[in-house]
């Protein structure tokens, strides 16, 4: 593998460097509305090549020969886009007028088929998020950024979408994550390492929601977590952020475990900075950026020390111009604790004994990319990783060596092909684990065909998994989805999908104690297998200067094999043990709706910016007696339970109200939380003032897995109390613009100081103070940065 990396990287760099001169796309962009040259607006070649237009509204972008998509946006105004066909040497003249005509949202999203796409015109729910509200919510961790996206929830690091995960500590994540087009999961849980994404240069976030299995692989059963990193622009610039968080007083005095000497900064805290440079040098567009961070959990036994740096470099030959050279980096160490469950109900933020873990971590990965488009205009990718991830105790040493290629062409403007194969290889080296290596394989052959109002894809996809000297049997996954555009601003979509994942090496071979409680491997473990089907409905909004959308979706999805960690006990020559083994348990079949809403714009003076929505879901494991396999009447209880409450009948027993309870939800998924409320506003006036709210709901979660209640002391009790209680997480937050360079924010999280625990015997924040400092170099202001980054259509 590594001489065929070699071998790669050598094609590469003796590529000849004898052809074609720059396209090149310059002009002016004006007001539509009065004529006014517009300073500072976002001219874009998809997916992230752009400039910001001059003092006098000018602007000149070198872009790549062939067919491109080119987005024109500026603050408060309609965006444009522009399909176009350049020649190698060409220059084209083209001059905009924005905000003259009313327009929908351009926003576009490339996570549905790896090809930029006007949300309108999807196939399947994604849900977007810009790099406004993350900066206004201060997210350094893409974990708190995803959970305000409806439908979706994530416990202790394991991100579900719709239901379609509930909770087994170590297992392998249902959605993968995907960043710059390379899929990025732990190599030996196969998980979602949050603090590795290079929050400070995203770009643009899309969560997929439901089966991506044919587009991108194993992992993708239950959705893709889409994160698109930004470029240089021709204009230097640099941003350093400063943040501290500290932890207001428990919701009850006697959680509290920490010095109770009245003084703030010695309460549990969070504290960091990062940095972000971007600059073109000629042909070479540079980004560095990083994060430190430190902080003390209000859990007694949680701490999290990371530093990150990440490194982009892209580079155009003048003299060819159909050749882009890419070397993205990344690297982390970390040190961080981990407490799986609490003393007691009394004592909830102290670790019960012998349940706490130390981890110490260094994670890199070095990406050579190589993009070429031919002379009949097709275009070859060639996307390379080197991964390793090592434990610094000694314990665990991972490899991960991975190759893709693909290949697009446009046969005009109806049809687009679209195929690709890859490989990943992987070589474990861990205490509890052992010695192993695998490959993962696949290739897909992906269409789409657009006319006029209609648009239709389609895709098959075959992998090849071999772990050690055993191939696992897979099969060939589809997915198809049609859009069509019933009338004006109104589109019709349809999708389904299948997908499958496959264990994790920890699954399969984990053998580890935890507080007298063995975690047993299972190397016969099976693939999980599914699908995901969705009838959806997406209306364009117009508002003065703001435009949005509204969407409501059916959705479907069933798994078989699904993989969960089961309890059970075991005797051996010391006697009876309880253990826990990752076993194919469950058949899952899940239904429900979603109604969301996104907008940005301006309205008066007022810049605002909305992502909202709610999402029910009902779920069962068909492979439970009690639940009936007949759609008719699997339908008639989604919509009874939908309102379905257990009356406090007996206020004085609660056990008795929790027998009911447990009885009518016998057969459901565990860990699942079926009603689900998001809401975040963001509100900026007269460019400088900022004002913003979030609020997040969850129902009470309908069950979990017994053994939870019976041996953590005060589990149970604890869901007999709240019964049918969900959780309110309200959060506030305000800033101000001081000058051109410098931003100040503060915000306020868990304003209630709400007890609640979306865990069993985990509880989550209190009331916290958080105040983030910004400082811009270059590039201009606060508000064109806001408005560069935001306007961004990825």
């Amino acid at each position: 593998m590594r001489q065929i990396l070699l071998t790669i990287a050598a094609s590469i760099l003796l590529v000849p460097l004898s052809f074609s001169q720059t396209a090149t796309i310059k002009g002016t962009v004006k007001d539509g509305t009065n004529g006014e040259l517009l300073e500072s607006a976002n001219v874009v070649e998809l997916p992230a090549n752009g400039v910001l237009t001059d003092a006098k509204g000018n602007y000149e972008l070198k872009v790549s020969p062939g067919k491109i998509t080119l987005v024109i946006s500026y603050i408060g105004m309609n965006p444009d886009t522009q399909l176009l066909t350049m020649k190698e040497g060409e220059t084209k003249t083209l001059n905009i007028n924005l905000g003259g005509n009313p327009l929908e949202l351009q926003q576009v999203v490339i996570g549905e088929n790896k090809i930029g796409v006007k949300i309108q015109k999807i196939t399947q729910s994604i849900d977007v998020m810009k790099p406004r509200l993350l900066e206004a919510n201060n997210i350094t961790n893409m974990q708190n950024a995803v959970s305000k996206i409806p439908g979706v929830n994530v416990l202790d690091g394991q991100m579900s979408i719709r239901g379609g995960s509930g909770y087994a500590y170590g297992s392998g994540s249902r959605v993968l994550l995907v960043v710059d087009e390379m899929p990025l999961m732990t190599a030996d849980r196969g998980g979602i390492l949050w603090q590795f994404i290079p929050v400070e240069n995203v770009e643009q976030m899309e969560v997929i929601k439901g089966a991506s299995t044919m587009q991108y692989g194993s992992s993708a059963l239950n959705g893709v977590l889409n994160v698109t990193t930004a470029y240089a622009r021709d204009t230097p610039s640099t941003r350093l952020t400063f943040f501290y968080e500290g932890m207001g007083k428990p919701p009850v005095d006697s959680f509290q475990w920490w010095k109770r000497d009245g003084k703030f900064f010695s309460n549990p805290n969070l504290a960091g900075m990062s940095f972000l440079h971007k600059q073109k040098f000629g042909p070479i567009d540079f980004v560095l950026g990083g994060m430190l961070q430190g902080s003390q959990s209000f859990l007694n036994e949680e701490y999290d020390y990371f530093t990150r740096f990440s490194a982009k470099i892209r580079w155009k030959p003048k003299k060819l111009q159909r050749l882009t050279l890419e070397l993205n980096a990344n690297l982390m160490y970390r040190k961080d604790g981990f407490q799986f469950y609490w003393q007691d109900g009394g004592h909830p933020y102290l670790s019960a004994s012998g349940v706490d873990v130390d981890e110490r971590y260094f994670y890199a990965f070095v990406d050579p990319k190589f993009r070429f488009i031919d002379k009949s205009q097709s275009e070859h990718k060639l996307y390379t990783r080197i991964f390793r991830q090592n434990n610094l105790d000694g314990e665990t040493d991972f490899w991960i060596y991975r190759v893709d290629y693909q290949f697009r062409h446009d046969f005009g403007k109806i049809f687009r092909l679209l195929t690709g194969v890859s490989n990943e290889h992987w070589i474990v080296d861990d205490g509890t684990l052992g010695k192993h290596k695998a490959d993962f394989g696949g290739g897909f052959l992906q269409g789409e065909v657009t006319y006029k109002f209609f648009t239709a894809n389609a895709g098959v996809r075959e992998e090849y998994v071999r772990l050690d000297s055993a191939i696992t049997p897979t099969i060939p996954v589809f997915r198809a989805g049609v859009n069509f555009e019933i009338r004006k601003y109104n589109y019709i979509r349809a999708s389904f999908g299948q997908a499958f994942r496959v264990p994790s090496v920890a699954e399969r071979f984990v053998d580890y104690n935890l507080a007298g409680i063995r975690i047993l491997p299972n190397p016969n473990i099976k693939p999980e297998q599914g699908f995901t089907a969705e009838l959806g409905y997406k209306r364009s909004l117009k508002i003065n200067n703001w435009l949005g959308y509204l969407d409501a979706v059916l959705f479907w999805t069933e798994f078989k094999n699904m993989i969960e960690f089961s309890f059970g006990t075991k005797f051996d020559n010391t006697g009876f043990y309880p253990y826990f083994q990752s076993q194919n348990v469950s058949k899952a079949r899940i239904f429900g709706w979603e109604i969301s809403a996104y907008g940005e714009g301006k309205i008066g003076p007022v810049d605002f910016t909305t992502l909202l929505g709610y999402t029910y879901f009902y779920g069962v494991d068909l492979n439970d007696t009690s639940v009936t396999h007949n759609v008719g009447d699997f339908l008639k209880d989604a919509f009874t339970h939908f309102v379905i409450a257990t009356p406090k009948s007996n206020p004085s027993d609660p056990a008795a109200d929790y027998a009911v309870w447990d009885s009518l939800t016998r057969g459901q998924l565990k860990y699942r939380t079926p009603h689900q409320l998001k809401i975040d506003l963001d509100f900026i006036l007269y460019n400088k003032y900022h004002i913003g709210t979030a609020l997040q709901y969850y129902s009470y979660m309908t069950r979990v897995d017994r053994i939870f209640e019976v041996f953590i002391k005060d589990a149970k009790t604890y869901r007999e109390n709240r019964l049918n209680k969900g959780d309110v997480v309200w959060d506030l937050r305000a800033g101000y613009d001081f000058n051109q360079n410098i931003s100040l924010n503060f915000l306020v999280k868990n304003v209630m100081n709400s007890n609640y625990s979306l865990r069993i015997a985990k509880p989550d924040k209190p009331r916290s103070y958080t105040v983030q400092l910004v400082v811009n170099f270059g590039g201009g202001s606060p508000a064109q940065s806001r408005n560069e980054r935001r306007a961004s259509n990825i």
